[in-house]
């Protein structure tokens, strides 16, 4: 009974329902080891003392009743309330003094005897109630408006004062923003866009990574077409003792901007740059990837050449920062100071770790907090720019699930986090042995304990310069599959999460910054999930390959309505490659396919669902017929089938550019690592290229038609 009792305070699943169906009771051995990562208990399970258990679970489960005021609450905003425990017969009364952010101060006198019991607690021969104070029936309506959404406090005789109970006191919204930039509600819009990996975008760029720059060459052409929005790939700050840890899902630190992303010849200092200087960078670049099959072919991205050259330069823009800028304090000396005191000792804290992982560049933490006030102001031009050019929506972010062990954001939060676990998916079908990505998870009861202050700075910093952030498996707001490090701790099991206060934090954080949220919920989403996420306004992600009905593709106004249709995306071939197979063939010269057979089902299940695309088109694409006794080139696959899925009745449709210029190449096979370099290979035609193609002119001309008649 103990044992059990902890296992559910501390969130470890017991069992969950597979992609078929089927209810899967996890071991409770494995529960146990997921149990011991998080206490970091080095005894085997079997030593968990009685005396151990009864101490945590009064520590988890009885201690808060004691306490008059939880140490963190929240309540709707039109629902103004306050939680509070008080033991029976319990008739004194008490003050409330509520602090809000503004410093405002509101003082009410209750007692027990007045208030709605929610709940109740016994410890030994007393019992505890938990009431809810209705501000309402305290506080004049002038007062309550006075108090808005967001972080106050409260106390019971006294902020702060001796013998007071002390907490924190959140006012959340229901739903996340629900409009674009131009003040379109959710329900009104009719959206589109592009998908992209910003690293993979060629230009004439000397520097052949995708840069902010390429960004906005990019927004400059697709804006005037009627576009949207831009979803990007994960921004995140990357490992960069090793630049070839290329990942944007693997990240060091979320709250942080990768520096390569810079555009350096718009960089101020760039202006005063020596040519010697550029030249011995410049060389470095002349260097091809070792993938690249001959001389001319130039696909691959070399990060570790990239990283030198890049920094090279860094370095030099940054003496001209010192000389030109800090030494006078001139006017963008000061946004800098501004920009240090805006990111707090967090930032330092950053740019000393990065300083300690380089020591190859001999660079003070000055430097590297330089170069994320460089990044951040160039990814806000682009937004800007965005907006100026029409765009609706603009950017969209894409925050990554977790980040590395040994990154700063676990590091400077530690307190937060297990250590001792790694997040992943349970095993299937694709996966036999499950899948781990090595990423370190949040730990629920710490993560309440400490305020829940690091999911609210993740959330708040990636939100910046976007119209919307997509967050990268939405369900880890419920739960997450954990894998213990020690191999002795079992198989892994999922830990659930406090959802709804998440959510309400997510609701909160995205009012504030006026920006809309998707959750990508593919995959196995917990039932339970899917109602909050819609009443919460969150825009769903769907794939057009899996959206489908046992033998035919959705009809477009079968499509959610509150979703985010995508064509395809960084974890599913190409439309083009899809099309012609050559991501089975692809896969198998990797030998991923276990056996022959396994390869000619695949081919087998492509050529019907092949046929299955045909006849949707045939059905769908009434101006424009499609002849079946011919095969489509992929050129004329993508031509004809974007516009017609771009009829969705999602409010968003986005489509990768790497399907607008129909390129076979993936930038990341899932589940493999060395077998295929991922997120190194670059997009087939230049921007340049793509506004020269008559083609794709009318295919960009079609869909913005398509999206504008759904309206």
């Amino acid at each position: 009974m103990g044992i059990d009792k902890l296992l559910y305070l501390q969130g470890v699943g017991a069992q969950f329902i597979d992609c078929f169906g089927q209810t899967i009771q996890i071991p409770h051995v494995d529960r146990l080891g997921i149990l011991h990562s998080m206490l970091d208990q080095k005894q085997l399970p079997q030593s968990l003392s009685d005396e151990f258990i009864h101490q945590r679970n009064t520590q988890l489960d009885a201690t808060p009743w004691t306490k008059i005021l939880p140490q963190f609450q929240w309540c709707y905003d039109d629902d103004l309330s306050v939680s509070l425990h008080l033991p029976e017969l319990d008739t004194e009364h008490h003050q409330l003094i509520i602090e809000t952010e503004n410093r405002q101060q509101f003082q009410l006198e209750f007692c027990s005897c007045d208030l709605n019991v929610t709940g109740d607690y016994r410890i030994g021969d007393r019992l505890y109630f938990r009431y809810k104070l209705e501000l309402k029936q305290y506080l004049t309506q002038q007062q309550l408006d006075q108090i808005s959404l967001g972080y106050h406090k409260v106390a019971i005789g006294g902020l702060g004062g001796v013998g007071g109970d002390y907490a924190h006191w959140v006012v959340a919204p229901h739903q996340v923003y629900q409009f674009n930039q131009q003040g379109i509600s959710l329900n009104e819009q009719h959206s589109w866009g592009v998908n992209i990996q910003l690293f993979t975008l060629r230009s004439q760029s000397v520097w052949k990574i995708g840069d902010f720059g390429d960004l906005n060459h990019l927004i400059n052409w697709i804006a005037p077409y009627g576009a949207d929005f831009i979803l990007l790939n994960p921004l995140h700050a990357l490992d960069i003792s090793d630049p070839e840890n290329a990942s944007p899902y693997s990240p060091l630190d979320r709250r942080r901007l990768n520096p390569l992303y810079i555009q350096i010849e718009k960089v101020p200092e760039f202006k005063i740059l020596s040519d010697t200087a550029l030249k011995r960078a410049h060389a470095k670049m002349t260097k091809r990837s070792k993938l690249s099959v001959n001389d001319k072919e130039d696909n691959w991205l070399d990060y570790t050449v990239i990283f030198a050259a890049k920094y090279q330069v860094f370095t030099e823009l940054f003496k001209q920062f010192q000389k030109q800028h800090l030494r006078f304090n001139t006017p963008r000396a000061k946004r800098f100071h501004r920009f240090l005191k805006e990111q707090g000792e967090s930032l330092l804290q950053f740019a000393t770790r990065e300083m300690q992982r380089a020591p190859q560049l001999k660079q003070q933490v000055e430097f590297f907090c330089y170069l994320q006030f460089v990044a951040n102001q160039q990814l806000q031009d682009c937004q800007k720019n965005a907006l100026r050019r029409g765009m609706a929506i603009g950017l969209i972010r894409d925050l990554a699930v977790g980040a590395v062990a040994d990154g700063e954001e676990i590091q400077q939060n530690a307190g937060q986090f297990c250590l001792n676990a790694s997040i992943g998916a349970p095993p299937d079908p694709i996966a036999p042995q499950g899948q781990n990505w090595q990423l370190t998870p949040l730990d629920p009861v710490k993560l309440k304990q400490h305020d829940y202050s690091h999911f609210i700075a993740l959330i708040r910093s990636n939100m910046q310069h976007s119209g919307a952030l997509r967050m990268d498996h939405i369900m880890s707001l419920m739960r997450l599959w954990w894998w213990p490090k020690d191999h002795n701790n079992g198989n892994g099991a999922y830990v659930y999460y406090p959802f709804d206060t998440l959510l309400a934090l997510l609701c909160l954080e995205s009012q504030r910054a006026k920006c809309m949220v998707i959750g990508e919920d593919l995959g196995v989403v917990p039932p339970e999930i899917v109602s909050s996420l819609y009443q919460a306004g969150i825009i769903s992600n769907e794939l057009f390959y899996f959206c489908r009905h046992q033998e035919a593709f959705k009809a477009p106004d079968e499509h959610k309505r509150q979703s985010m249709m995508m064509l395809s995306n960084h974890d599913v071939p190409t439309l083009a490659a899809w099309w012609s197979g050559f991501d089975i063939e692809l896969r198998d010269s990797l030998a991923l396919y276990p056996n022959e057979q396994e390869k000619l089902a695949a081919l087998t299940q492509r050529k019907i669902e092949k046929e299955q695309v045909i006849n949707y088109l045939q059905y769908f694409n009434h101006d424009n017929q499609v002849d079946n006794q011919r095969e489509l080139s992929s050129e004329e696959i993508v031509q004809k089938l974007a516009p017609v899925v771009a009829r969705s009745a999602s409010v968003m449709f986005s489509l990768p550019l790497s399907d607008l210029c129909c390129d076979k190449h993936p930038v990341n096979i899932p589940g493999t690592w060395k077998e295929y370099p991922n997120w190194r290979r670059r997009i087939a035609k230049s921007i340049q290229q793509m506004k020269k193609d008559s083609a794709l002119d009318k295919l960009l001309k079609d869909i913005a038609a398509a999206r504008s008649d759904n309206g």
